[in-house]
C-alpha cells in the first residue's frame, strides 16, 4: 500500500521520479507523441541528408481544414531542416525556440549555428522542463538534418527526455520500431541522393503497410551540391514513388519467373 502511495504521488509531478527510477510524466509525453499516429524518419548517407515523414490528414477532425497547413517539416535555418513528431502545437513552439537559439548564435558569433550545437541547446531546454513543476514536457520529437562544411551530412535527435545523440539513420513517432528495424536492414552510407530519398520513403511505406500519393508525405533534403534545405514538391515525390513502384513490380517479376 505505501509502494502504491509512493508511486501514485510520483506518477503526478514531473520532478519526482517513481519507487522505480521513473519519470511517469516523460514517458507520458513520449505516449502523447505515438498517439498522434505519426511517423517520421530521418538518414544520411554518402553527400546528403533526408527527412520523410506521413502525413496522417485522415486524423483531421474538421473537413475544412486545409491539410497542406498542418506541417510538419520546417526549415530551421537556410541549411537547417528538421522533421516534428507529436503534437503539432508543442512542435510550432518548440521550432520557435529553434529559430530563436539559431538567431541569437549567428547574432552573437556571425556564422551559422551547427546542427549538433543547435540540438544540443533544443534538448537542454526539453530537460529544464523536466526539472521544474511548473512546466510539463514538450509532447514533441524534433530530429534535424543540416550539411556541415567539414563533418558533411549530419542527422540529430531530440526527445522530451532531454537526450540529444547524432545518428546515421533514424525514426519516431508510432511506428519507430519497426522503421528503424528496416532501416537496420537496409542502410548503407554510400547511397546516392536519388537512393538515399527512397530508401527513407520505403522505410516510412513499409513500417506504416501504405500505398502513398505525393499529397501523404513529406520530404526535406540537404545535399553537398545544395546545402540549403528544401522540401520535394509532389511532382519530385511523385516521381520518386513512381521508381519505387517499378523497382518493387520488377523484383516481383523476377521472383515469379522462376515460381
Amino acid at each position: 500500500m505505501a509502494t502504491s502511495a509512493r508511486t501514485a504521488k510520483s506518477d503526478k509531478a514531473v520532478t519526482i521520479f517513481s519507487p522505480e527510477g521513473r519519470l511517469y510524466q516523460v514517458e507520458y509525453a513520449f505516449k502523447a507523441i505515438e498517439d498522434e499516429n505519426v511517423t517520421s524518419v530521418a538518414l544520411k548517407s554518402g553527400n546528403c541528408a533526408v527527412v520523410a515523414t506521413h502525413k496522417n490528414t485522415k486524423k483531421l477532425t474538421n473537413a475544412n481544414i486545409v491539410a497542406e497547413t498542418m506541417r510538419q517539416v520546417f526549415s530551421i535555418t537556410r541549411k537547417i531542416g528538421c522533421v516534428m513528431t507529436g503534437r503539432v502545437a508543442d512542435s510550432r513552439c518548440q521550432v520557435g525556440k529553434a529559430r530563436n537559439e539559431a538567431s541569437r548564435f549567428h547574432y552573437k558569433y556571425d556564422y551559422d549555428i551547427p546542427v549538433d550545437v543547435l540540438c544540443s541547446r533544443i534538448g537542454d531546454f526539453n530537460q529544464i522542463a523536466t526539472q521544474h513543476a511548473d512546466m510539463r514536457p514538450l509532447a514533441c520529437s524534433m530530429i534535424l538534418i543540416g550539411m556541415d562544411e567539414d563533418l558533411g551530412p549530419m542527422v540529430y535527435k531530440t526527445d522530451p527526455s532531454g537526450s540529444c545523440c547524432g545518428y546515421r539513420a533514424c525514426a519516431a513517432g508510432a511506428k519507430k520500431d519497426k522503421a528503424t528495424a528496416y532501416l537496420e536492414r537496409k542502410y548503407k552510407n554510400n547511397l546516392s541522393e536519388q537512393k538515399t530519398i527512397q530508401l527513407a520513403i520505403n522505410c516510412l511505406a513499409r513500417a506504416l503497410g501504405l500505398y502513398f500519393e505525393p499529397i501523404d508525405i513529406d520530404v526535406g533534403i540537404v545535399s553537398k551540391a545544395n546545402p540549403k534545405f528544401r522540401l520535394l514538391n509532389d511532382m519530385e515525390i511523385a516521381f520518386y514513388l513512381n521508381e519505387i513502384a517499378e523497382r518493387n513490380l520488377e523484383k516481383i517479376c523476377d521472383f515469379s519467373y522462376f515460381l
